[in-house]
């Protein structure tokens, strides 16, 4: 099954119904299997290593918005403790991307590579990582969707991640913007 099969894919709440999105169905809510933030949404799949993050985080208004997404990714990598980050390109998002974002939020997609540990082996990584700047309510939505390079396992959902993210964006909805505490909407 593909991204692209609707059968493939469910409607997820996060933060307990404040936000929804689609992912693929394989993609597993870690919560059921351990402690996740409070801040954050975790999906996984074993099998391909393969994690899909969405986090809240404040805004930080002293970052503007042409390098919030290398600002956001090199905090990753510095969070990942990894031996090493490559950042291939930032992307601004229009309103297409991300329909039901408020317009004129700042919106861009990052995609990198970075060498992380797991277990005691450094597995290259890439990674795609959508920066939704919402100032309004003094927050940030970072999502972000790591696939390891090397393992065979990880080969079709490597091909599938772009697909993955712009499903993502294209169906993330705030349906309570009480989530993020304060500031208006």
């Amino acid at each position: 099954m593909t991204v692209s099969d609707p059968a493939a894919c469910v409607q997820r709440e996060l933060w307990g119904g404040a936000v929804t999105c689609t992912v693929p169905a394989r993609l597993l809510d870690v919560s059921d299997m351990r402690p996740v933030p409070d801040h954050q949404e975790v999906y996984a799949d074993a099998e391909a290593d393969q994690a899909l993050i969405f986090e809240i985080v404040e805004h930080d208004a002293a970052v503007p918005d042409e390098e919030c997404g290398r600002h956001i990714f090199q905090d990753a990598a510095t969070g990942n403790e990894a031996a090493s980050a490559s950042l291939e390109s930032v992307t601004s998002l229009g309103p297409q991307d991300a329909p039901h974002v408020q317009a004129g939020a700042y919106k861009c997609l990052v995609r990198g590579r970075q060498t992380v540990r797991r277990g005691r082996v450094p597995t290259d990584t890439d990674v795609l990582l959508a920066v939704l700047r919402l100032p309004q309510v003094q927050s940030d939505l970072v999502i972000s969707l790591s696939t390891p390079v090397s393992t065979a396992e990880a080969a079709a959902a490597r091909t599938e991640a772009p697909g993955i993210m712009a499903q993502a964006l294209g169906t993330l909805r705030v349906v309570d913007w009480d989530l993020f505490g304060g500031g208006e909407h």
